[in-house]
């Protein structure tokens, strides 16, 4: 075999570790809760709650010029309700929703091998940084509980 077809066949084995590698890593990017994203406008988050939840409160910050609501989830078996916070631009900033018992494992958030874990064994964290790229901002998903398996809520939010 030529020096140059031995070339050529080292680059499309590379392409094809390359590709495989992101494809592995984008079936294991982290889902975002209910269908909400980050920078979502008030409106879309709203559009998007009103189909699986009833509004229980909201409350506005002072300090920060935003809004933070709690929705209740109607029929969802895994999430009870969601913590929606708005800055004063009204972009979605962070989400938090609240698991109910003993249905939602930290593995079904994001890949366990990728977070750094934090425990005093009596509660437990596992925290993800997501750098989505292509010029998003990266943000945190930041899941805890008191069991070793199975989280209380979990929030995504932007790096500051």
């Amino acid at each position: 075999m030529s020096k140059q077809k031995i070339l050529i066949l080292f680059v499309f084995l590379g392409l094809a570790l390359v590709m495989q590698g992101v494809t592995a890593s984008a079936q294991r990017a982290p889902r975002h809760p209910l269908g909400l994203q980050l920078g979502m406008s008030e409106e879309s988050a709203h559009q998007q709650l009103k189909k699986i939840a009833s509004q229980q409160k909201e409350e506005r910050e002072e300090e920060e010029g935003g809004e933070q609501e709690v929705w209740i989830l109607r029929s969802d078996a895994k999430f009870s309700y969601v913590i929606a916070k708005f800055n004063r631009e009204h972009s979605l900033i962070l989400i938090t929703v609240v698991a109910r018992p003993q249905q939602v494992r930290y593995g079904d958030v994001a890949n366990l091998d990728s977070a750094a874990k934090a425990s005093d064994g009596q509660n437990y964290s596992y925290k993800w940084k997501v750098e989505p790229g292509k010029g998003a901002r990266a943000y945190i998903i930041n899941a805890r509980g008191s069991s070793p398996e199975f989280l209380t809520s979990y929030s995504v939010y932007y790096v500051r």
